[in-house]
């Protein structure tokens, strides 16, 4: 009961920090349009605030309704709930109380910070993160820290082509104060792609700073040589690169004596204004670089550490199939021997249990009711082995199906009741096995009368193999025990199972 209710818990947490993800972006809107309006009313009281946001709030639920369901359903129902929020509701609500309504760019403010979430944020698509089908390719397209810089560069060349185009000699006649003129911009499109042009390429000068601290700085410098040649390094750049990147700024065609494509405005690269300017950007890029670069190198840790897992569970796998086909040939062996019509039979289950072992063995998950075949079968090949000196009482969960868990878990515990219990006494013995499922919880118990196990708390080969793969496996997510029991053996194992 406890490990259930801490399963609730940690799932009841999971679903609100999902919760809380998948509004954030709606929450940031809802933030910059209540801090709009204050800054149009010169408002400096905290409780005007505070009432602008909760009334924004309130107009914004449906939106944020309709943001939340799109994150969560699938493609055409997404998108007609996010049609009706973000494009039906304010025209209704704007028709019926104009009073109370947002400025149309406040919607596409709201609307446009739904929409790149839902675009870029994996969690926003399904709760799984994958890609549900029908979406287009260019959601599979991974989000890098190097495409973020380029598309932030992309957008400000955009704005600051559409701020210039807008207005008629526009280095000449600032102030500017339009930001948007598109009867302008669409009948001078030689001019907008003159003034495109310029920007992009002081867009290109940014970004190859961004480069240049990136890549060489923070990767090679800072990680192979250490903070001081770093620091020294930033330092000489800076120094360098700043009056470079002024005199390509300089040499722009959009420039006029009075005013240049520069920070400080002037002619001259060398201005102190322009060296400000870098040693801010610097200040706020070089934090970030470095701590996208410990979350890469932690991924990339957590990574080996995975790779590592798998391979050290895939050894354990490969100890166990080798010891369980030896005892099962051995079986075979006996009826052999004895030249039993059932030699043909065991055979046959001989074939089932290896191809169970080839081809499902190495799954990551199986159906509880494909394991208790498999254990099924391979009692059968005991009992035909042991004959009557061995009773078998099993008992096994009336409907497995829908359950799954790892392969080749239970078997371990199996072959020990026979190796130890029956295989090393000539008399009658008795091994019982049991397995019960409630709710997701799968108990397994083997019983052997006798054993000749060494000493109680010192497992063989074997069950150290069992604990350590259930550990790689479920952490400390498990319950097994081994120990002698009224002159014989108790092996219990206590886990939960997974939907398959």
């Amino acid at each position: 009961m406890e490990h259930l209710r801490r399963t609730g818990e940690r799932l009841k947490d999971l679903m609100q920090r999902r919760i809380l993800l998948q509004s954030s972006p709606v929450v940031l809107a809802l933030l910059v349009v209540g801090l709009a309006d204050q800054w149009a009313a010169g408002d400096a009281h905290w409780s005007a605030f505070v009432r602008r946001i909760c009334q924004t709030g309130a107009l914004l639920v449906p939106v944020l309704c309709a943001h939340v369901a799109a994150c969560r359903w699938r493609p055409w129902p997404a998108i007609s709930v996010w049609l009706m929020g973000f494009l039906a509701y304010p025209l209704i609500f704007g028709v019926f109380a104009p009073n109370l309504a947002l400025t149309t760019g406040e919607w596409v403010l709201v609307a446009g910070c739904s929409l790149i979430f839902l675009v870029l944020h994996p969690d926003a698509r399904n709760r799984d993160g994958k890609l549900a089908a029908g979406e287009p390719p260019i959601l599979r397209m991974p989000i890098t820290l190097d495409g973020t810089i380029a598309i932030l560069l992309g957008l400000w060349v955009l704005v600051c082509t559409s701020i210039l185009a807008s207005t008629p000699d526009a280095v000449r006649n600032q102030p500017l104060g339009t930001w948007f003129d598109g009867q302008r911009i669409l009948s001078e499109p030689g001019e907008t792609l003159w003034y495109m042009a310029q920007i992009a390429v002081m867009a290109g000068v940014l970004f190859g700073w961004y480069w240049i601290c990136r890549y060489v700085l923070v990767q090679r410098v800072l990680r192979q040589l250490g903070i001081v040649p770093f620091a020294i390094a930033l330092a000489g750049c800076v120094v360098l690169v700043t009056p470079i990147a002024a005199s390509i700024g300089i040499a722009m065609p959009m420039n006029i004596p009075e005013w240049t494509l520069t920070p400080s405005e002037s002619h001259n690269p060398f201005d102190p204004i322009n060296y400000r300017f870098s040693v801010w950007l610097t200040a706020i890029l070089i934090p970030v670089l470095l701590i996208v670069e410990r979350l890469r190198a932690e991924q990339t840790q957590a990574s080996a550490r995975h790779e590592t897992v798998r391979a050290e569970l895939y050894m354990l796998q490969q100890q166990i199939n080798p010891h369980f086909l030896f005892n099962t040939l051995n079986t075979l062996y006996a009826l052999c021997l004895r030249n039993r019509a059932e030699s043909a039979g065991a055979v046959v289950k001989l074939s089932d249990l290896l191809r169970y072992v080839v081809y499902r063995g190495q799954a990551e998950r199986v159906g509880l009711d494909e394991e208790i075949a498999y254990l099924t079968n391979y009692l059968d090949l005991q009992q035909l082995r042991f004959g009557h000196r061995c009773t078998l009482q099993t008992s096994w969960p009336l409907s497995p199906a829908g359950l799954g868990l790892p392969p080749l878990l239970l078997i371990m515990l199996v072959e020990n009741a026979f190796k130890h219990g029956v295989e090393p006494h000539d008399g009658p013995c008795t091994v019982q096995i049991s397995a019960a499922v409630r709710g997701r919880t799968l108990s397994f118990e083997c019983i052997n009368s006798f054993s000749d196990a060494p000493l109680a708390g010192v497992p063989g080969t074997g069950l150290t193999n069992l604990r350590r793969r259930l550990e790689l496996l479920f952490g400390q997510e498990f319950d097994l025990s081994s120990r002698p029991d009224h002159g014989g053996w108790r092996a219990r194992l206590r886990l939960e199972l997974e939907p398959c």
